[in-house]
């Protein structure tokens, strides 16, 4: 069974990016540097970016480059996998971010939801490799084409790129997708 509608389903992903803008736009106005809530690895007071630093961004750029994935990735889980798509997206944004404070680099603060849309796109796409259904199928496909890309980006490229969020998304996305891939009732 699926979620009754494509908005219905868009209702995490949507409240998630509403608290990005409104994070983002109360650093814009008011000068605060919110990225002091990121996640600095190993630190007592980078534990706090574990749950904050997906809502915070460091350009409008960032902040629109993980928007639009978040919202249809997040939206294509919860419309196809309603009873899994709670604990998928919470993996993705929990479990990445504690890998990151785990094993990122150190004396940097990470922020950004990019990690939280690597977790959701290598689920997709691996949940449709390891489930081997044709909806699961279709949908490892489409974000394939869409998101293929997203591979590079698990490599480090550009200092100034947490590609350890990317790494840590990707791991936490393939490996819940093993975890699901065997479950019988999973839309």
């Amino acid at each position: 069974m699926v979620q009754s509608s494509w908005f219905g389903s868009a209702i995490i992903p949507l409240r998630l990016v509403f608290i990005m803008w409104a994070a983002f736009f109360v650093e814009f106005v008011y000068g605060i540097p919110l990225s002091y809530f990121g996640i600095v690895p190993l630190t007592f007071h980078g534990l706090i970016g574990i749950l904050t630093a997906p809502m915070l961004h460091g350009s409008l750029n960032h902040l629109v480059s993980n928007t639009v994935p978040l919202l249809f990735l997040g939206s294509v889980l919860f419309f196809f996998y309603e009873r899994i798509g709670s604990t998928v997206f919470f993996r993705s944004y929990f479990w990445t971010n504690t890998l990151v404070w785990l094993f990122g680099r150190q004396n940097s603060s990470h922020i950004g939801a990019s990690g939280v849309v690597y977790g959701l796109a290598f689920f997709l796409i691996f949940f449709g490799i390891f489930r081997r259904d044709f909806t699961s199928m279709l949908i490892s496909i489409v974000v394939i084409l869409l998101y293929g890309g997203v591979i590079y980006g698990i490599l480090p490229t550009d200092p100034r790129v947490s590609w350890e969020s990317h790494f840590a998304g990707a791991l936490v996305g393939v490996y819940t997708a093993i975890g699901f891939s065997s479950k019988k009732n999973v839309s």
